[in-house]
């Protein structure tokens, strides 16, 4: 399954670039009575990568066929005709790197008077840029993961990518390679965030089955959530007994780990089970700046940050999703 990561990412990062000159919203860096300017630079958490298998790469498009095992063996004496059973190839996937870009500009004039260094400072922060578009582009998986396939291959707004079922990331009937496997789900019913819901997604990985549609076990590794139910998240991991009663009854997912992913849409909730990890990162290119003078114009100092990258999902068996509202 292909897919437009290209056209995807435009829905979430905002492109264009700017010429920090003398005269424009700069101009008060130089009136006569400033004597100091202030920089705003906040810390931003680096989260998404560590939800990915990252693989970094020279090509711009890697495609891939999976290939699943057999199912059980039969009970079948020395003397019968010995079974065969064929492995079955599963779904293609084909993921493309794609070149992200952004640019400034800064007049010599402007670099000549600038008394603060904050002009000149801008040409920094094209690398946070650089990461804060990263950590928006990975998470952008997960916050427009809920969303209904077309069965086509243009990005719309209420998907980020396909996975090589042609799904999105969380659906309530995939198809199983197997045919005769019917279909599965990784996504729960929309609702709040309860020891109940930690439980069931329990079950869920639990009860996992694989493309042959045989029982293959996972266990809950941890919650992924956004910020905003931490504090529930919190309560249900951190108490023995069940919260929000007056019964004295056990707790049975006390202790379930979490993590915060602060990148999330609000009311985003990723249940993580411990298989194998099908949402992939690819790097062709990190993010790297480099700076010139401008060939038509010597006085015109530029800076460009350019990165190469592609998302990509195989089978999303490790991920079950749920929304909160």
């Amino acid at each position: 399954m292909s897919w437009n990561f290209g056209e995807s990412v435009e829905n979430v990062v905002r492109s264009g670039s700017g010429y920090q000159m003398l005269d424009d919203e700069t101009a008060n860096f130089y009136t006569a009575n400033l004597d100091e300017a202030a920089k705003i630079l906040a810390k931003s958490p680096v989260q998404g990568s560590k939800y990915y298998k990252v693989r970094n790469t020279t090509k711009n498009n890697i495609s891939s066929q999976d290939m699943y095992g057999i199912g059980l063996a039969e009970v079948n004496s020395d003397v019968e005709a010995l079974p065969v059973e064929k492995a079955i190839t599963g779904f293609n996937q084909t993921i493309t790197s794609f070149v992200i870009r952004q640019s400034m500009g800064i007049g010599r004039e402007a670099m000549d008077d600038d008394r603060f260094g904050v002009i000149a400072d801008q040409t920094s922060r094209l690398m946070q840029s650089g990461e804060k578009t990263i950590e928006r582009l990975l998470a952008d998986s997960v916050n427009r993961g809920f969303g209904t396939a077309d069965g086509g291959t243009t990005a719309t707004t209420n998907l980020s990518l396909l996975a090589e079922d042609g799904l999105a990331m969380f659906s309530g009937s995939r198809p199983q390679p197997r045919a005769s496997a019917g279909t599965w789900s990784n996504l729960n019913t929309a609702g709040a965030l309860t020891a109940t819901t930690v439980a069931d997604a329990r079950t869920s990985f639990n009860t996992y089955l694989d493309g042959n549609g045989d029982l293959a076990p996972q266990m809950l590794e941890k919650v992924i959530i956004s910020p905003e139910l931490e504090d529930t998240m919190r309560e249900i991991s951190g108490s023995s007994l069940k919260v929000d009663t007056s019964l004295n009854t056990t707790n049975i997912v006390s202790g379930t780990p979490y993590e915060v992913w602060h990148w999330l849409n609000a009311n985003t909730i990723v249940y993580c089970g411990d298989g194998e990890n099908g949402l992939e990162y690819h790097v062709r290119q990190n993010p790297s700046t480099y700076t010139w003078e401008d060939g038509n114009n010597p006085d015109l100092i530029r800076t460009r940050l350019r990165m190469q990258l592609g998302t990509g999902l195989k089978r999303p068996g490790k991920f079950k999703g749920q929304l909160t509202s």
